[in-house]
C-alpha cells in the first residue's frame, strides 16, 4: 500500500503535491484552531489583534516541521534540496541578510523623517533603562528568526523548489509569490488587500536572494529576518509616529509600508542591489 503511494506521489503533479502538503499541515493544526476560533469568533480574512495572531500563527507554524519532515521523506529529499543548511558559511549570509534588512528599514525611517512623515520618539536610553529596550529587541529578534525561517523554508524552499521542478526559475518565482501574497489575506484580507502587490515583489525579491546565496535559504531567510524584526520593534516601541501630512500612497496605506510606493522602492532597490550582485 505504502509503495503504491510512493509511485502516485512521485507520477503526481507539482500542484497535487503542494496541495496535499498544506492539506496535511491544517489538518494537523485544525484540532488546535478551531477551538481558538470560536473563543474569538474569528475566521479566515477577519483581523485579529497582534496577540491572538500571533498566538495563532504560532500554532500553526509550530507544526511546520513535522510536516515538512514528512514530505522530504516521501520524495526521499534532505531538507538541504530545499535550500536549509547548517553551515558556517549559512549563518554568514543569514547574519548579512538580517544587517541588510534592517539598514533598508534605517532607510525607509530616514527618508520619511527627513521629508517631515514621521515623527521619532525614540530616546537613546541610559544604562539603567536599557533592560527595558534589550527586552523588546531581543523578543522581537526571535520573533522575526523564527517567522521568517518559517516562511522563507515553506515558500522560497518547499513551494518554490516543487514548482522549479517543472518550471522555469522565474515562472516558478511569480507563482510561489503569488501564493505567498494571497495566503496573508487570511489574517486580515481589508488590511492586507493593499499590500498584495508589495508581497508578491518582496517573494520574488526574497527568490533572488536564495539565488544569490547558490540556492541556499540562508540570504533571503536573514533579509526577510531583518524586516520583521525592525517592524515588530518600531511597532512595539512607538518610536515612529506617522503624521497626518504624509501622502498614504507613498509612506504606506494605513501605516503599512508595502502598500506605499516608497516600501515597494525598496524591496526594488534591495533587488537592485542583489542583482548586481549576480552581475558581478
Amino acid at each position: 500500500m505504502l509503495h503504491g503511494f510512493l509511485d502516485r506521489w512521485s507520477e503526481a503533479g507539482v500542484w497535487v503535491k503542494i496541495s496535499w502538503f498544506f492539506g496535511v499541515w491544517l489538518g494537523l493544526w485544525l484540532p488546535i484552531a478551531i477551538p481558538l476560533a470560536r473563543r474569538w469568533n474569528w475566521y479566515p480574512g477577519k483581523s485579529l489583534t497582534p496577540q491572538k495572531k500571533l498566538t495563532l500563527v504560532g500554532s500553526l507554524y509550530f507544526l511546520f516541521p513535522v510536516t515538512i519532515s514528512g514530505a522530504a521523506a516521501i520524495e526521499n529529499l534532505s531538507f538541504s534540496d530545499y535550500g536549509w543548511t547548517w553551515q558556517l558559511d549559512s549563518l554568514k549570509s543569514l547574519a548579512i541578510g538580517v544587517g541588510l534588512g534592517v539598514f533598508g528599514i534605517a532607510i525607509l525611517a530616514a527618508v520619511q523623517r527627513i521629508f517631515g512623515w514621521i515623527r521619532w520618539e525614540f530616546k537613546v536610553p541610559s544604562i539603567d533603562a536599557l533592560p527595558t529596550v534589550m527586552s523588546p529587541l531581543s523578543v522581537a529578534g526571535i520573533l522575526a528568526l523564527w517567522v521568517a525561517g518559517t516562511e522563507e523554508f515553506l515558500f522560497r524552499g518547499f513551494v518554490q523548489t516543487q514548482f522549479q521542478s517543472q518550471l522555469s526559475l522565474g515562472a516558478a518565482a511569480a507563482i510561489t509569490s503569488a501564493i505567498f501574497a494571497v495566503l496573508h489575506l487570511v489574517w486580515g484580507w481589508r488590511e492586507t488587500l493593499p499590500e498584495i502587490p508589495g508581497l508578491w515583489l518582496m517573494g520574488l525579491i526574497l527568490t533572488l536572494a536564495r539565488v544569490v546565496d547558490d540556492g541556499n535559504l540562508s540570504l533571503a531567510w536573514g533579509l526577510h529576518t531583518g524586516w520583521v524584526w525592525a517592524a515588530i520593534f518600531l511597532e512595539s516601541t512607538g518610536a515612529i509616529v506617522p503624521i497626518e501630512t504624509a501622502p498614504a500612497w507613498l509612506s504606506g496605506i494605513d501605516g503599512r509600508p508595502l502598500a506605499g510606493v516608497l516600501g515597494l522602492g525598496l524591496l526594488m532597490a534591495t533587488g537592485g542591489f542583489l542583482q548586481l550582485i549576480i552581475d558581478t
